[in-house]
């Protein structure tokens, strides 16, 4: 029975986020060697909008879930189950220097996430869409612990696979 690949999972993911125009994207934390596609640095740090205005440009960074099995899943002392299922949390966390930047950028990141259905990489794993983590409203929150304060919000998908 194949594996679940959590790593393919991220590179699928990566590469569709690829695709969110007008942002840079970061997978895991900001840095020049976290960009979503590792092959191009990105910025080491978030550019600002301009040398005299220096509030953030959109950037979000992709936080890869672990997940767990599926809930009424068998444990493994339980009955053997002829498939593999992985229930796992993904969030994007999407950052602006203004609330217009931010609220633009979500829809970018939603219309390019929320529906889509990864390529898992792995012969015998398949992946359900992406949908939003049910019940979950993500809130707008302001960092003041920078200069100029920015906006962002963590928007949480749920991702299934099994084999």
């Amino acid at each position: 029975m194949p594996a679940i690949s959590r790593r393919l999972l991220l590179v699928s993911l990566a590469t569709r986020l690829q695709s969110v125009t007008n942002a840079t994207g970061y997978v895991g934390q900001i840095g020049a060697k976290n960009g979503l596609d590792p092959t191009v640095a990105a910025p080491a740090d978030p550019p600002t909008k301009s040398a005299t205005d220096l509030r953030v440009k959109p950037y979000f960074i992709l936080e890869p879930g672990i997940g767990a099995p599926l809930a009424g899943e068998a444990s493994a002392g339980g009955p053997v189950d002829a498939f593999r299922d992985d229930d796992a949390p993904w969030t994007v966390r999407a950052a602006a220097g203004d609330v217009s930047d931010l609220l633009a950028l979500v829809d970018r990141i939603d219309a390019a996430l929320n529906g889509w259905t990864p390529d898992p990489g792995v012969a015998g794993v398949i992946a359900g869409p992406l949908v939003p983590q049910p019940g979950y409203r993500p809130p707008l929150l302001s960092d003041n612990g920078v200069a100029p304060p920015r906006f962002f919000t963590p928007l949480q998908y749920r991702l299934i696979a099994h084999t």
